[in-house]
């Protein structure tokens, strides 16, 4: 089994929201209201986050959003956000994008939400 790999960070002007799934059924939580806290990540929720994952698509979503690269890319006060997954069976996915996001973004960052007991809000 390839060791999974979950992970989100996102920021604008306020602090940066960062889940993580570490070893062991542990997650770490850095948001307005979780300060880098330990979570635990029970087995069944990472298998039904994968299965959400498949369901709404990820896995088919593009590296980089916007697609297309701006003329000049001002990071100032717009949204940042990256993406790493690794599942059990090695698939995985990178991606990133500023101000711009896949369709059903909001439907992942509520099984991230669901997954940590986080509150990432987009």
């Amino acid at each position: 089994m390839k060791k999974e790999v979950i992970f989100y960070s996102g920021f604008s002007m306020e602090p940066p929201e960062q889940v993580e799934l570490l070893e062991n059924n542990k997650g770490k939580v850095l948001t307005e209201s979780f300060d880098g806290d330990i979570v635990d990540v029970p087995d069944y929720k990472i298998l039904s986050f994968w299965d959400r994952i498949e369901e709404i698509g990820v896995w088919k979503w593009s590296k980089k959003y916007p697609v297309k690269e701006p003329e000049l890319q001002q990071m100032t006060d717009g949204y940042t956000w990256e993406l790493k997954l690794r599942d059990r069976n090695g698939r995985t996915k990178y991606c990133s994008g500023y101000m711009s996001f896949p369709r059903k973004f909001k439907d992942l960052i509520r099984e991230l939400n669901n997954l940590f007991g986080s509150n990432i809000r987009i």
